[in-house]
């Protein structure tokens, strides 16, 4: 019998590489296949952001793919200038099966699929419910190392002896020379202001630890009810992986509609059975806020 293989392309920020590895790994596993991450061709293309592979401090189960894993990737970006588009979400190649997400919402027939030797996968994946049978096995693999410097060592003492809110702000001020406003549009801050408010009167004594790229005006804008500390570059915070390992150290959670922030409360509510986790509704993926999170937006940012 043939060995099965699962090969997922990673591309985008850190908290997407995370979404598609957990989805390639849940596959992997349901189906005894080994599983390869394509650390290069997702990222060839990314002129604005530059992203590059950001998973390799993390102890995850697969092997980089070669050039001949990679070669698949390839083809279809000549094949998608050449041929019109297919909208399937299994598609039959001569080289094996290309598993594509052909909408952001949740895609049911993956998780049950098993009709393939090797699998090509192509996504984002942006949704709990690709990964939530290996759940356990995807948060030790996808756990962050803690950091070495005091800096971050002594922020998280603080935020363990509090009733501690990760406020995760993304204002897309990453984008060089740009006001990219993002698919999804900017949480604005009324969204924070309301939404810690609100948790201000179901839980006491809160203390506000605010993560952000810079320490940008906007921040002030958000109007915190309790001490607030700030998590950003310009207050010497620096690293995607050692900034997730903080916000992971949270109890509670105000999430703005990124990836990164998603996944900093995802792991803080392994640890912490009582988390209160409250996600903007921008997010592209309707599927991507799990149902025991609380989503607020709309009207209800503005006290409707």
């Amino acid at each position: 019998m043939k060995h099965k293989t699962v090969i997922v392309q990673l591309m985008g920020g850190l908290g997407n590489q995370m979404f598609q590895y957990a989805a390639g790994r849940a596959l992997a596993v349901r189906n005894n296949a080994e599983l390869y991450v394509d650390a290069n061709s997702g990222f060839a293309r990314d002129k604005v952001y530059r992203r590059t592979f950001e998973l390799g401090l993390m102890p995850i189960a697969a092997q980089r793919a070669g050039l001949g894993k990679q070669a698949p990737y390839w083809l279809e970006i000549v094949r998608g200038r050449m041929t019109r588009a297919c909208t399937d979400v299994i598609q039959r190649r001569p080289w094996g099966t290309l598993i594509r997400e052909a909408s952001p919402t949740f895609q049911p027939l993956i998780p049950a699929f098993n009709n393939f030797d090797k699998a090509w996968m192509y996504g984002y994946w942006q949704c709990e419910r690709y990964f939530l049978d290996w759940a356990d096995l995807i948060s030790r693999e996808l756990v962050p190392p803690a950091p070495e410097e005091a800096k971050f060592l002594a922020m998280a003492e603080k935020m363990s002896s509090c009733n501690s809110v990760a406020v995760g702000v993304r204002l897309f001020e990453e984008v060089p020379g740009t006001s990219k406003s993002g698919v999804g549009g900017v949480t604005p801050a009324e969204f924070y202001t309301l939404t810690a408010q609100r948790l201000s009167q179901e839980i006491n004594d809160l203390v506000f630890f605010v993560f952000c790229t810079t320490r940008s005006a906007a921040l002030e804008k958000i109007e915190l009810p309790g001490p607030a500390h700030y998590i950003t570059h310009d207050d010497g915070f620096e690293g995607a992986i050692s900034r997730l390992w903080l916000i992971s150290r949270c109890r509670h959670h105000i999430l703005s509609n990124s990836s990164f922030y998603w996944w900093g409360a995802w792991l803080a509510e392994r640890k912490y059975l009582n988390a209160r986790i409250i996600a903007s509704d921008l997010f592209v993926n309707k599927d991507c806020v799990p149902g025991r999170w609380k989503l607020l937006g709309g009207d209800l940012w503005v006290g409707g």
